[in-house]
């Protein structure tokens, strides 16, 4: 079976690859990572252009309330219409970066300080996002999730946070590693954790009526994770 292969760059910079059934196609890839320091700890993801339009216009519906710069790139401030949360996000050349507030729209200072904290690189296979020094904050997690249609999707933690998803007993074999059902005895049926040599995924598959059970099992049996932390 031929196989696509998905070369992704962390927010760290670190890099995976996915190796997937070329006969499905990718949905869309979305980023994430978390920084703490302290009591304070901020949530970020990063998605392709236009990720801030689509969540605002088909996740919780925004209405714009306030655009700024930072380190010359353009943030916009977004409040939901129930006033229930609201969202700030940096344009990249490539990417967005945004974060979600509970609430109405922080203040025009409050998103100044978070993204001012931050270096960002863009590039076109990835945007890098770290905290500057003299923060004090550290990243506690990141992760990616791959969508693919009609089959299902991929939760790729970091190799840090992915040790402590790996069941102490043996799995079923796939082709690039061992895949366990999940412990959620809702999603148990439909839920995997799947572990590579260098690295592992959360596999959830999908419920529609576009594929049979079986076609997505031999999806599932043919992804690969690594990680690249050179």
């Amino acid at each position: 079976m031929a196989t696509q292969r998905l070369r992704l760059v962390a927010p760290s910079g670190d890099r995976v690859i996915v190796g997937l059934p070329a006969a499905a196609p990718v949905s869309h890839v979305v980023a994430g990572v978390r920084f703490v320091g302290g009591s304070y700890g901020t949530g970020f993801q990063i998605g392709p252009r236009g990720y801030h339009d689509f969540a605002c216009t088909h996740v919780a519906p925004a209405e714009t309330r306030e655009r700024l710069v930072v380190h010359g790139r353009e943030v916009a401030v977004a409040e939901a219409r129930d006033g229930q949360s609201s969202v700030a996000t940096l344009f990249g050349a490539y990417h967005e970066l945004m974060t979600v507030y509970a609430g109405p729209a922080p203040r025009r200072d409050r998103v100044l300080a978070l993204f001012g904290s931050l270096r960002i690189e863009d590039h076109v296979d990835g945007m890098t996002v770290v905290p500057r020094a003299e923060t004090l904050l550290d990243p506690m997690n990141e992760h990616f999730v791959v969508v693919v249609k009609d089959h299902g999707s991929l939760s790729i933690p970091a190799p840090r946070q992915a040790a402590a998803l790996i069941p102490p007993h043996a799995g079923a074999r796939t082709q690039h590693g061992e895949v366990w059902k999940s412990g959620y005895a809702k999603e148990s049926a439909h839920s995997f954790v799947l572990g590579c040599p260098a690295g592992l995924a959360e596999v959830h598959l999908a419920t529609t009526a576009a594929k049979t059970e079986r076609e997505r099992l031999d999806w599932l049996d043919g992804i690969d994770i690594a990680w690249d932390r050179r």
